[in-house]
């Protein structure tokens, strides 16, 4: 046998062992949207919010969490500050700063439901102690509200994102913004 058709027995093999292989390998699945706990989202693109009395150590929290999705999605972002805005459920999220069950650093629920897979308004609450025990207290503040923003507008967990579950790995800013998979979904919905 020639050495060319050597090599191309070899590289033939090699391929066929190759898509054996990719074959056998299970088909990568992609976050169901919505996949928040109630499979919810908001009734429209413009997500108002408001802070509530309670929530004061660090502000700028909520502030970071709604411009991360008004910069990054087709969503867009308002804060409703004067008192008739803010004093009615009319908005989509409530922050509120609250001692959380031990271990839990932030929740979202729905407080107001609309049509079938419509939450109108959520309470994003957030638990500022147990969110600065561990490293990177300005990160995971900010990596907790976006997240918790994110089950706002239907996203689930993941392992890519500020959608992960419990303290981040490391600064970077991958933590605190969403997945292109998840811009995605929330982009086609709105």
């Amino acid at each position: 046998m020639s050495r060319t058709s050597k090599r191309l027995r070899r590289a033939l093999i090699g391929s066929a062992i190759l898509v054996a292989v990719l074959s056998l390998a299970s088909p990568a699945r992609a976050n169901p949207y919505p996949n928040n706990y109630n499979l919810a989202v908001p009734g429209n693109a413009l997500h108002t919010y408001c802070l509530t009395d309670t929530f004061i150590t660090d502000p700028s929290v909520a502030d970071y969490a709604m411009a991360v999705l008004g910069n990054t999605t087709d969503m867009t972002d308002m804060l409703m500050i004067d008192p008739p805005f803010c004093g009615f459920r009319q908005n989509d999220v409530w922050f509120w700063e609250e001692d959380l069950p031990a271990g839990t650093r932030g929740e979202r629920s729905c407080e107001l439901d609309g049509q079938v897979g419509i939450c109108m308004s959520s309470d994003v609450r957030l638990d500022f102690p147990e969110l600065d025990n561990g490293d990177f207290d300005w990160e995971d503040r900010r990596k907790t509200g976006v997240h918790e923003v994110g089950h706002s507008v239907g996203l689930g967990h993941d392992t890519v994102s500020a959608m992960i579950t419990g303290e981040i790995p490391d600064t970077t800013l991958q933590w605190r913004t969403y997945s292109a998979h998840d811009i995605n979904h929330i982009n086609t919905q709105f």
